[in-house]
């Protein structure tokens, strides 16, 4: 099965935020081109029909004014008034020269701009280089007095253009205003984000007793709603859980409990009497039968066998010296005991002094989880070294069990303390933590070997539990 693809973060906020600006510019710069080009196309389209016009206005005010045989434009006094009237809609300038190419007039019908020269050579580019009307001025038919030049007034155009992108800046920035109106209230309403991210992290942690907020956006408030229902949901079923595999806990224990003062009180008293009469019958065949005293030697050493396996049965159903002396003393018999039996492997046990007063179903389930810990350590992992703290803080126990041997395989979730995955030591230490409403972590240690970490809740180790019924 193909992973699915992983989603890039996003930040809403910043995203709307971008998208907006983009969305301002891509506005001004669209603008900006649609207005050169009306500017570009307006010019030149206006210079040729007003070059007609004006070149029609001068020839007729000529003609009105003027005999045929003035030798030179430059000694007309040309009434222009109707060309200012025109300069005021449209902005062009003109220029006259007579036949002999010498400039008589030359007038620009609109307030004279000065521009800067790189200013007046991009406007020339966006207008082009041969934005211009050319053509003759005649006095009479046939006779040719002048040529007349009507070009755009660049100092105009440019303040005219400047003002459409002044308006479009003014648009833009409005879109952004506009859009930090969009922007505060989306804001707002993500705000309460963080308290989301921080009350899943406490659930996270283990906290069932985080809750979402109410929010005044109504969306992120029914989702607050129907988290916490959730939340509820599932407080009340790991309460449950809780409950029961205490309860099997409990019933398993005293179950054990029983079964060793059984074992003890029946098996205990009849292996006795039978090591008696073994005694005695080595006494009658040492005085009259002695070929029967191999057999009896044997049987000796049978009961001998029985008893020993019967202490190490009883010690397995229930820990020697836990009720009576306490967790700290049967732990440290426990070490003791590994010792003996282990000469390759060195045990370390650290416990704080004040683990005193522990519930019962505590302390044995303590006793238990560092048995199978042992257990696994020595029988799967080979260890030189394996260490023991049992700990007391504000927060609850801590219990480590530490080794330096070959590790868990697979990881965490393929097997826990060297079980295989599936092995009933995991599962009983994970019963266990779980009717204490703690938590179980056994990985890889940092350097070598396996780490089981148990941490138990204070409360769970304060709360003395009651017993049901069966």
């Amino acid at each position: 099965m193909l992973p699915a693809p992983r989603l890039r973060p996003l930040d809403l906020k910043r995203h709307l935020f971008v998208r907006v600006s983009l969305f301002a510019l891509i506005v001004l710069l669209l603008g900006a081109v649609v207005t050169l080009l009306e500017a570009r196309y307006r010019v030149r389209d206006d210079i040729q029909r007003t070059g007609v016009a004006i070149r029609q206005l001068v020839t007729e005010e000529i003609n009105r004014n003027y005999s045929a045989y003035d030798a030179t434009l430059a000694e007309l006094n040309l009434d222009l008034t109707a060309l200012k009237a025109m300069g005021q809609v449209i902005d062009f300038c003109i220029e006259m020269s007579d036949f002999h190419a010498s400039t008589s007039h030359r007038q620009c019908f609109a307030e004279a701009v000065d521009l800067p020269a790189p200013v007046e050579a991009f406007m020339r580019r966006v207008v082009g280089g041969d934005a211009e009307f050319r053509g003759s001025i005649g006095q009479y038919p046939g006779i040719t007095g002048g040529q007349l030049v009507v070009t755009p007034n660049y100092g105009r155009e440019v303040l005219e253009l400047a003002l459409k992108l002044g308006n479009l800046v003014a648009v833009s920035t409005m879109i952004l205003f506009f859009s930090y109106f969009v922007y505060r209230p989306v804001r707002n309403a993500l705000a309460p984000s963080e308290a989301i991210l921080g009350t899943l992290s406490r659930m996270e942690r283990g906290d069932l007793e985080a809750r979402m907020p109410g929010f005044a956006l109504i969306e992120l408030n029914r989702i607050a709603e129907g988290f916490n229902h959730l939340a509820d949901r599932l407080a009340r079923n790991i309460h449950s859980q809780q409950r029961l595999a205490h309860r099997l806990l409990s019933v398993r224990e005293e179950e054990r409990q029983h079964l060793a003062r059984e074992l003890h009180d029946e098996f205990g008293q009849y292996l006795a009497s039978l090591n008696a009469e073994a005694a005695f019958a080595r006494e009658l065949a040492d005085e009259s039968v002695p070929t029967l005293r191999p057999c009896v030697d044997s049987i000796v050493k049978t009961v001998a066998h029985m008893m020993e396996t019967l202490q190490q049965i009883l010690h397995r159903l229930r820990p020697i010296g836990l009720e009576e002396f306490g967790l700290v003393p049967s732990l440290q018999l426990l070490i003791t005991g590994w010792k003996q039996r282990s000469r390759g492997t060195r045990f370390t046990l650290t416990a704080d002094d004040e683990l005193d007063g522990l519930p019962d179903n505590i302390n044995v389930s303590l006793y238990r989880i560092i048995q199978e810990s042992l257990t696994n350590a020595v029988r799967h992992g080979l260890p030189g070294q394996v260490d023991v703290s049992l700990r007391r803080e504000p927060a609850g126990l801590i219990l480590e069990i530490r080794d330096d041997g070959q590790g868990v395989r697979g990881g965490d979730d393929a097997g826990r303390a060297g079980k295989q995955p599936g092995g009933f030591g995991r599962l009983g230490m994970e019963e266990r933590v779980l009717a204490l409403g703690g938590t179980l972590r056994i990985a890889p240690a940092p350097d070598r070997g396996t780490l089981v970490s148990v941490r138990l809740p204070l409360a769970s180790a304060e709360e003395t539990p009651t017993k049901e019924p069966l």
